[in-house]
């Protein structure tokens, strides 16, 4: 087991909220399995049932996978291709959409000033294997 990483995406930052949107996995980009910078692929099955735990275990935010927690997500969607399409979404991404709030305003602003471009997600370890091409 190795602590959970992915690839994320910040889409907005509300000051008048101190939350953060985006999204926390990314499994797919228009319709094509998505591989992070470490090579890794999340299937969209995958991401519901880590997304069910982490939620239920919590949903610590960390500050680049590591130490104390620096927030909380306060909300999460899982958006499969199969949930976008129940719910007449169109949409680039498939993953983990997500609303953080970070515990201190030097937090919200390292999200502000693009210092931080994606999530970090506590507590999670996923068990990776080799797959071969579909």
């Amino acid at each position: 087991m190795t602590e959970f990483t992915a690839d994320t995406k910040v889409c907005k930052v509300d000051e008048s909220l101190g939350l953060v949107f985006g999204f926390a996995m990314i499994c797919k980009v228009d319709g094509e399995r998505y591989f992070d910078t470490q090579d890794h692929h999340i299937p969209e099955d995958t991401m519901l049932r880590v997304l069910t735990k982490f939620m239920q275990e919590g949903s610590v935010a960390k500050e680049m996978h590591s130490g104390d927690a620096v927030g909380k997500y306060l909300f999460a969607f899982p958006l499969t291709g199969e949930i976008a399409k129940s719910l007449d979404i169109e949409t680039k991404y498939t993953g983990a959409l997500v609303a953080m709030k970070p515990d201190s305003d030097s937090t919200l602003e390292k999200f502000k000033s693009g210092e931080f471009t994606g999530f970090s997600i506590g507590g999670i370890n996923a068990k990776f294997e080799e797959v071969e091409d579909a």
